[in-house]
């Protein structure tokens, strides 16, 4: 492609490619690379545009990879299970001379893979906006990746063949959990856990597929006796597009963290920015700057909290992602072992932390196995009392108990903050449908898509508890607050998103 000087340019970004006014001649041109983007992952060296192919309008997203801690194995716990970490990578673009970002539609094949990968298009309900990238074979370890392409379908977004564009690539780490039968509630009706009948509080066994399950079928729960929640005993048919856990989906490895969330401010309008953005220094909260510039002081990848249902929401939609149901919640931490009554994500021990060694660069290392109950400040590091570095648990060669993980790797399931979750509770979350964002949000920053929990976070609740909440709270199947309306933010408040496979 051949460097031009630049003009003005005027898309119609309304109409169709056919109808765009092409009055400028631009080019396609090099664009930015961004730093850790979540705990451990990073978009390396220079992203650029190749392979651009006028007659199809397409273009090559060219970029490195890396992250550490992945892993692909057939044998998951020696259950025979296959799992496997992998990377969520999505694109945004504006015009050079523009400030809009808005996702980059990419194609459904035509990827490179660079080796000892895979490049995972998934079927998706709403414009291809990203894709899954993970391990071609059994492994463990850093991986370290260059040369991937993504093919966009630039003029599918109505963009000229000659512009000047800006191109920014995303990466969020996320679990596989695959298809399986599990159990949820853990026969501690205390705790509003879910339960097998009005007269048998065994744990519902969840063995059908979301085609089938639950269509028809009636089941009963605990009431917390939050307000929105149906009353206890009540029998409801849940839909059978509601997506209750069986069915393979992906998993945030981790909680949103602070770094991301900035990343996602900076794509923003300003006055969406507004509505997303929380200004405070409390409670180890450390987004600042101005619109457009937000940015996350040292270590950028501690939890985020003080996510509103709103804010996380958005997040997801934005990255082409969608909240989880507490169905999925569960299955997630505890794969397809049997109920425990009273467990944590990663089994029965639990040991809060009191000292971070070292400044809080992304190596700080604290004791313990779970972020909770804390009344008192760390000792060492930034100090204070609030969340931790995302899998900041997790050690070279540290069991799943010690590195608080869930049955398939995915971390801080239990603490650190408490996740919201699309709730069974009432009849507005068992309207959720599971669609996947479509990279966009509406002109005040809120999520778009039909039958999400709306901003009132009716339809939503909470689960897995936080680094404020007792022992008990961070049980998988603690349902207390499954249910709770409250649509503000919070100092224990996070989020965590999926996507089925």
């Amino acid at each position: 492609m051949k460097k031009m000087t630049k003009s003005m340019i005027n898309l119609d970004l309304s109409g169709k490619k056919a109808n765009r006014i092409c009055i400028v001649l631009l080019t396609l041109a090099l664009t930015t690379s961004l730093p850790l983007l979540a705990n451990n992952i990073s978009i390396d060296g220079t992203v650029t545009l190749t392979d651009q192919n006028n007659t199809e309008d397409y273009t090559n997203i060219k970029f490195d990879i890396s992250w550490e801690n992945s892993w692909r194995t057939n044998d998951l716990n020696g259950d025979g299970i296959t799992n496997w970490d992998a990377a969520w990578v999505f694109a945004k673009w504006k015009l050079t001379s523009g400030s809009v970002w808005s996702y980059c539609t990419l194609n459904t094949s035509g990827h490179t893979a660079p080796s000892g990968s895979v490049v995972e298009n998934p079927i998706s309900d709403n414009p291809q906006t990203g894709v899954f990238i993970y391990r071609s074979t059994d492994g463990t370890g850093s991986v370290d990746w260059d040369n991937a392409k993504l093919r966009w379908n630039y003029g599918t977004d109505l963009v000229a063949d000659d512009a000047t564009v800006d191109v920014k690539v995303f990466a969020i780490e996320m679990v596989y959990v695959p298809q399986g039968a599990f159990y949820a509630g853990d026969n501690a009706t205390s705790n509003a856990s879910l339960k097998q009948g009005s007269s048998d509080s065994d744990p519902w066994y969840v063995n059908d597929s979301e085609a089938m399950v639950m269509n028809g079928v009636e089941f009963y729960y605990v009431s917390g006796g939050n307000s929105g929640e149906d009353v206890t005993g009540s029998s409801f048919t849940i839909p059978a597009d509601f997506p209750n856990g069986f069915a393979a989906f992906y998993c945030m490895k981790y909680e949103i963290s602070q770094g991301q969330y900035a990343d996602f401010l900076n794509t923003l309008t300003g006055t969406q920015d507004g509505n997303r953005y929380y200004s405070t220094t409390s409670y180890r909260y450390t987004i600042g700057g101005s619109a457009g510039s937000r940015i996350a002081s040292v270590p950028n990848n501690r939890a985020c909290n003080y996510l509103s249902w709103a804010d996380g929401a958005a997040y997801s939609d934005w990255a082409g992602l969608r909240p989880m149901t507490e169905l999925e919640f569960e299955k997630a931490c505890r794969g397809s072992n049997s109920a425990v009554a009273g467990e944590y994500a990663w089994g029965s021990t639990i040991a809060a932390p009191t000292t971070i060694s070292r400044a809080e660069d992304g190596t700080e290392t604290v004791n313990g196995n779970c972020n909770y109950s804390w009344g008192s400040d760390f000792s060492g590091g930034d100090g204070g009392r609030g969340p931790l570095r995302c899998g900041i648990f997790a050690k070279s060669g540290t069991s799943r108990q010690d590195a608080g993980a869930s049955y398939y790797g995915v971390m801080e399931m239990s603490g650190n903050l408490r996740e919201r979750a699309v709730t069974l509770g009432n009849a507005t979350g068992r309207t959720f449908t599971g669609t996947h964002g479509n990279g966009e949000l509406e002109g005040g920053g809120n999520a778009d898509i039909e039958y999400w929990p709306g901003t009132n976070a009716s339809g939503a609740g909470f689960r897995g508890g936080d680094w404020n909440s007792v022992a008990t709270g961070l049980h998988v199947s603690y349902r207390y607050h499954a249910a709770r309306t409250y649509a503000s933010r919070a100092y224990y408040y996070g989020f965590r998103s999926a996507r089925t496979k």
